[in-house]
């Protein structure tokens, strides 16, 4: 078996005892197929067990794990830019799955859409995905949606979710989803099938049973929902509705998005049963669903992205920010009680665990989001000598606080180069066609999408809105 190796990098390892990370500074990463066979702290290229090996100088480089997206749409992607300012009352109506004029998306948009928004994480260091695949109004772009994720060349969870349509009714639905699991490739196990299941506390004993019966034939490795919470009137203390539904009789990882109000009780069966949330802090943020209680439980937490449309698909830049907020946030709570803060509430070292290794618990895999041996070879290396991280004494500090997607040199997936010297290789076909194809579709899609429908005096038949007070930074606004 041929080997690759990362020589004379800063390797950011993961240790089992510490449950952290160990820094090996001038060690070597040996990759042997889609695994990291070892990492030793001397030149593995002097090694004669690996003779016919490629060798990969990183002197200077710090040779991170690949960052975990836990929630996302990527068929969105092709929206960029369309609603830099849309709420989340405006995005149902507007430009989700939803949508009255939905079917203006074709099956080749969906395509190059998620396509492209896999490429863009890959360029940022993301190597994991968990698809929460809700392009759902017909057969053909829900089928079209997989093959993006297939040829994409990273590695994803692909949850599916089923919702009756008149034009697709969920019976059909289901039938295809168990063609589907026939297409997933056994020998390239990069792409994995999962199940979303929204809406669990509308939904009757009988459908439950149902999308149970369905988890259990995809053979699913990981369940998805969306979880609100708080003053929101769905998605309502759902790990309580899926614990009364013995929904963990499956023994499938159950990933819960958002949840910003997340209550005590439910932290409580998270961690019995082993479930994990996914932060999205950019999204929580621009569209209002709010973030409350969710720091509270980073044990049971990774993060993600969510409408990449509407922000970067960068994870590290969301764990920056996550970061931050918690310290401000907190900090705040303290002064306003008259006092100083004496200690940071939320370390770097926590900010690069969400991004990395609590991805890969949250679905159950000691493998992902980890360097050690045995891993699998998903991997990412930062130019330490950037302009912007020159000088570091600490790699992590470096990578959270000061790095940038420029800094990213090489991106390995499954032992692949999927990024190699700065410039993408792709799984599928060249960039240019991707460009081109890609910019085709968001200026069609956005010029169909242009209007976005009035608000309701109402919504959800209980909520009234409220302006809050408006910030300008222009003085005819003042």
């Amino acid at each position: 078996m041929s080997a690759t190796i990362l020589r004379n990098g800063t390797v950011l390892a993961y240790d089992e005892d510490s449950a952290s990370i160990k820094v090996l500074r001038k060690a070597s990463v040996v990759i042997e197929g889609d695994r990291i066979a070892a990492i030793l702290d001397t030149d593995a290229s002097k090694d004669n067990s690996y003779p016919q090996a490629e060798v990969i100088d990183v002197t200077g480089q710090i040779v991170s794990p690949g960052l975990v997206n836990t929630h996302c749409h990527m068929w969105q992607t092709a929206y960029r830019t369309l609603g830099p300012d849309v709420t989340l009352a405006q995005y149902f109506g507007w430009v989700s799955q939803r949508a009255s004029n939905i079917q203006e998306w074709a099956p080749e948009d969906v395509y190059v859409s998620s396509l492209e928004g896999y490429i863009e994480g890959i360029n940022a260091g993301v190597t994991s995905y968990l698809e929460h695949a809700h392009n759902n109004w017909t057969q053909a772009v829900m089928k079209i949606g997989l093959k993006a994720a297939l040829d994409s060349g990273a590695r994803i969870w692909w949850c599916y979710h089923p919702i009756n349509r008149d034009n697709f009714p969920i019976n059909e639905q289901y039938r295809t989803l168990k063609s589907l699991k026939s297409e997933f490739p056994k020998a390239d196990d990069l792409v994995r099938m999962g199940l979303a299941i929204d809406g669990l506390d509308s939904m009757s004993e009988g459908d439950i049973q149902q999308a149970k019966q369905l988890a259990r034939e995809l053979e699913a490795e990981v369940l998805t929902a969306h979880y609100l919470g708080g003053p929101w009137p769905f998605a309502q203390q759902l790990p309580e509705v899926a614990a009364k539904h013995e929904v963990h009789d499956l023994h499938i990882p159950f990933v819960w998005s958002h949840a910003g109000f997340v209550s005590s009780k439910d932290m409580d069966l998270l961690r019995k049963h082993n479930d994990h949330i996914s932060i999205t802090p950019e999204s929580e943020m621009h569209y209002g669903h709010g973030q409350d209680t969710s720091h509270l439980i980073h044990d049971q937490a990774s993060l993600g992205i969510d409408t990449q449309w509407t922000f970067s698909g960068d994870i590290l830049l969301q764990a920056r920010m996550w970061l931050q907020s918690v310290r401000g946030r907190q900090s705040t709570e303290i002064l306003k009680r008259g006092h100083i803060p004496k200690q940071t509430p939320m370390s770097v070292m926590d900010a690069f665990l969400l991004a990395t290794r609590n991805g890969g618990r949250a679905i159950h895999r000691d493998d992902i989001g980890v360097l050690r041996v045995g891993a699998k070879a998903d991997i990412v290396c930062f130019d330490g000598n950037s302009p912007n991280m020159l000088g570091w004494t600490d790699p992590v500090a470096a990578v959270v606080l000061h790095s940038n997607i420029a800094d990213i040199k090489h991106v390995m997936i499954g032992g692949q180069f999927r990024k190699k010297d700065g410039k993408l290789v792709l799984n599928s076909g060249s960039w240019e066609e991707v460009s081109a194809q890609f910019t085709q579709t968001a200026q069609r899609v956005q010029q169909a999408f242009k209007n976005p429908p009035p608000l309701p005096e109402g919504i959800w038949g209980k909520y009234e809105f409220e302006d809050g007070p408006r910030t300008s930074a222009s003085k005819e606004e003042r």
